[in-house]
């Protein structure tokens, strides 16, 4: 994966929302980032998510809110680019400053909860159950809304995310609690080099070259903010991949524990029981049965 790129997304600084309906054989950005908040519902995809530090599955229905300058991108599977593919994807994208209503407004106590989305998001939010129907819902009302019928539809659906108990924060780090603009940029370059190098053995020396701080410095400054040492930070990301890989692929243990970075099977299924609480193949079985089940549920509730 290439380094991640500030993107122009043709967003009008003089437009408080901007929607959008895509649709095409595949979702064409690299790892990018960019100054607007951006909410994105998938309709019809399936591959991989990577947002900040997170790396998880994406597939129909994934709706996730994604924050000021925050390193993103959903890469499709493969099948999305083989020549001849009848496969589309397709998703609702809307894109907004965080000062939509302007910042007095959000100064405002009643907008309180607003803003602590919107401060969150900076990790990155996923929401799913009864909040993410809701907003898929407006979301389809909004591309045939006026802009101001939008703004108010935005402020509604961020007032769901606030009230919601099916949300997630993403990435590990606490980019969301950052306020120091040269502290946040620091925090992203260590992120970005480490999602693009995790499979193999990153040395403190080189990480801290990427922090442009000494080794030691690197250790006080990385386990004051994550609460946790690098390394440890780095067996986090491999297992998050390897538990994608457990679910999308049919592949063995071993093959999915040299895939992932480890260097053994058998230490990779000790750390992997350490950060998740099960075995590898519990982990599989268990989340496919959680899979059968929500789909139940989800075909009932339509």
């Amino acid at each position: 994966m290439p380094k991640p790129k500030f993107l122009s997304s043709g967003y009008c600084p003089d437009t408080a929302v901007a929607i959008q309906y895509f649709e095409a054989p595949h979702f064409p950005n690299p790892l990018h980032y960019h100054k607007e908040l951006e909410l994105a519902y998938i309709i019809s995809g399936y591959g991989t998510r990577y947002i900040g530090s997170n790396i998880e599955p994406f597939k129909n229905g994934d709706l996730v809110l994604v924050g000021e300058e925050l390193a993103h991108v959903w890469k499709c599977d493969d099948a999305f680019y083989e020549p001849g593919t009848s496969l589309l994807t397709k998703a609702i994208v809307v894109k907004f400053n965080s000062d939509l209503s302007g910042k007095d407004f959000l100064r405002l106590q009643e907008s309180h909860s607003i803003l602590k989305v919107i401060n969150e998001a900076n990790g990155g939010i996923v929401i799913g159950g009864k909040s993410k129907r809701l907003i898929h819902d407006i979301l389809q009302e909004m591309l045939e809304q006026s802009p101001i019928e939008q703004i108010l539809s935005l402020l509604q659906i961020l007032n769901i995310i606030s009230k919601s108990k099916t949300t997630a924060i993403l990435s590990q780090f606490d980019l969301h609690r950052s306020t120091k603009p040269k502290d946040k940029d620091r925090m992203n370059k260590i992120i970005h080099h480490t999602m693009l190098n995790f499979k193999r053995n990153i040395s403190l020396e080189e990480i801290a070259n990427v922090a442009n701080l000494s080794k030691s410095a690197f250790c006080r400054y990385f386990k004051n903010k994550v609460k946790k040492n690098y390394n440890d930070f780095i067996y986090d990301i491999r297992i998050e991949y390897a538990c994608k890989l457990l679910l999308e692929k049919d592949l063995g243990i071993m093959q999915i524990s040299y895939e992932s970075g480890f260097n053994s099977p058998s230490a990779f299924s000790q750390i992997f029981k350490r950060i998740t609480g099960i075995s590898p193949n519990q982990y599989r079985k268990t989340k496919k049965i959680q899979e059968i089940s929500e789909s139940a549920i989800e075909r009932a509730n339509v």
